[in-house]
């Protein structure tokens, strides 16, 4: 065009690459972290040979055929699809019903309740398995025959999972309530309604997709779930998918055919149970607000208290107890429970200095989430990036790609990064990278990029496209750009990047118990190794105690140092640093 100005000169070397570079950078990060791995499992599952001493592509159903006819993985198919069902409707009623006291009723406190329904999201699922058979498990502090036997059953893994996975639901369905305006209401009620008719007959039904889409999710995590199914599940005798994939691999001789197959049949249920979540989002035609109308403020209630101590009590059952079970049992000197005689010693404790998968397990772990988190945050702001551009058919993919995999569980992403790194000519080339740190550190980046940039790409919408085509337009390169508008106008959403990816590789268990090296146990590894394998559960009580304190109080202080940087606002930065562009 006539009159256009361009770019008197181009920065040399790296930061003079463009946007469609970017593209590639990510192409290649989403290729060699999840597509490939992916890849060689879906070519394990069905051309088992491909990968062996003579490989040939013979096609073969003999991975699947094996499932189906053996008992425990049989079984394992069928009552994950039973659990997550059952599970997803316990859930959701709970999670409906703490939405409804949250977001409709006026009732005191419900800040911190918000915070404790975020606590109990966050908490990783073995944990919470732990800590309720430390409890009430036939070998519990208040561990009874009855108990331990309701807890070990089909019945208590399902309530467990609810308990745990229930602020899902409530997540769904807070904002369609928060969302509903005060004209529909009112209308109801100006009709002769009373305030129940009205909610039942009003918003109700208008709550219809974000529950089921609440349920759904829920379905979907209960599907993905390898914490509860290797703890409580195992111990109960409960074959489950994820635990099943787990137990193919560490056979001897590897069934690698089933564990593909189990794998390709467990992403195809949760892809399928997601896939319908989308489904219902989008066609969802239920109009909750009149143009121009306000939300409906919350609703007064004659007993706020006896709201509060229902609320109360549920979160002591999801969060207070499996946690005090897991402090009373590092302190409890036998495996006796209260029926012994409770006596209090403090020896695990000394004894996490001198005992194996212990401390050194912490330390690992936080070092392997520093590094994740960094790296990861760096690989999260090229495929944001990527994803902001909005064009093109890679553009496309990527986006195509970061949605779907946020389906694959961890168990699964861990045996493909084992059928893709553990081939001889990756030997060949000098890459020796499978039964390293290393490719722990790219299972865990594998499993965190499409979380980082799914959280990234809701505020990169927010970016002023004239901001960034106004530095190109003055010669300024890519890499300048990022550094003084993407980063300083997205700098808390990057810390919330960085710190989500921290605090889920520091426990995270199915990629770490496929893929720890040897003689470098991670803390996860160490706590199920402690715990589940019975080596010395009090000292994996201790070892969870202290590493949750140790990991409590790093957390804080990042968000203490993000509160302190807040006072001066990421906009009002990226403003002041524009003339250095």
């Amino acid at each position: 065009m006539a009159g256009e100005q361009r770019p008197a000169h181009r920065p040399s070397r790296f930061s003079g690459l463009g946007f469609r570079s970017v593209n590639g950078m990510a192409a290649i990060l989403v290729l060699v972290l999840i597509v490939l791995p992916m890849l060689a499992l879906l070519i394990q599952a069905f051309w088992p040979n491909v990968f062996t001493i003579t490989p040939n592509w013979h096609f073969s159903l003999a991975g699947f055929a094996s499932i189906f006819g053996t008992p425990y993985t049989f079984r394992a198919v069928f009552d994950s699809f039973g659990l997550a069902i059952f599970t997803a409707l316990t859930a959701t009623i709970i999670g409906g019903g703490v939405a409804f006291l949250l977001e409709w009723v006026a009732i005191p406190g419900q800040g911190l309740f918000n915070g404790i329904l975020w606590l109990v999201l966050l908490a990783p699922s073995f944990l919470i398995g732990d800590g309720w058979q430390f409890l009430i498990g036939p070998s519990g502090v208040f561990g009874t025959s009855a108990l331990g036997h309701l807890l070990l059953s089909p019945l208590g893994v399902s309530m467990v999972l609810a308990l745990k996975l229930f602020p899902y639901a409530t997540v769904a369905m807070s904002g369609p309530l928060r969302g509903i305006g005060q004209d529909l209401f009112y209308a109801a009620r100006l009709s002769g309604a009373s305030s129940f008719r009205a909610f039942r007959r009003v918003v109700l039904p208008l709550l219809i997709p974000a529950a089921a889409a609440g349920a759904l999710i829920v379905l979907a995590e209960v599907l993905s779930d390898y914490g509860v199914a290797s703890t409580l599940a195992q111990s109960a005798n409960f074959p489950l998918m994820t635990y099943s994939i787990y137990a193919a691999m560490s056979i001897f001789p590897v069934d690698f055919a089933q564990a593909a197959a189990m794998s390709v049949i467990l992403v195809a249920l949760v892809s399928i149970s997601q896939w319908v979540e989308r489904r219902v989002v989008a066609k969802r035609g239920y109009v909750t607000r009149v143009a121009g109308s306000k939300s409906l403020a919350k609703q007064p209630t004659r007993h706020p208290w006896l709201w509060v101590l229902l609320l109360s009590l549920l979160f002591v059952v999801a969060l207070l107890l499996p946690a005090s079970g897991i402090v009373l049992e590092s302190v409890e000197k036998s495996l006796t429970g209260l029926q012994g005689g409770f006596h209090v010693t403090f020896a695990y404790y000394r004894g996490l200095l001198h005992a194996n998968y212990a401390l050194g397990g912490l330390v690992r772990s936080l070092l392997y989430a520093v590094g994740a988190a960094s790296i990861g945050l760096a690989a999260g702001i090229v495929v944001s990036i990527a994803w902001w551009r909005q064009g093109g058919w890679l553009v496309s993919v990527l986006k195509a790609l970061m949605t779907t995999t946020i389906a694959i569980p961890g168990i699964v992403l861990g045996a493909g990064y084992i059928f893709f790194w553990n081939q001889p000519f990756f030997s060949n080339l000098g890459l020796n990278v499978y039964g390293t740190p290393v490719v722990l550190m790219l299972g865990y980046l594998g499993g965190s990029l499409p979380y980082a940039v799914r959280v990234a790409s809701g505020s990169m919408v927010q970016i002023p496209p004239n901001a960034v085509f106004a530095a190109r337009l003055s010669g300024v390169g890519l890499t300048r750009i990022i550094r003084k508008v993407f980063i300083p106008m997205m700098r808390d959403t990057w810390f919330r990047v960085w710190l989500i990816i921290f605090a889920g590789v520091v426990f995270e268990l199915p990629v770490s118990q496929l893929l720890y090296p040897p003689g470098g146990p991670t803390l996860a590894v160490s706590i199920a190794h402690q715990t589940v394998n019975n080596a010395n559960v009090q000292i994996g009580a201790a070892l969870t105690v202290v590493s949750s304190l140790v990991i409590s109080l790093i957390v804080m202080a990042f968000l203490v140092i993000q509160r302190r940087g807040q006072r001066m606002p990421a906009v009002e930065q990226a403003q002041a640093g524009s003339p250095g562009l």
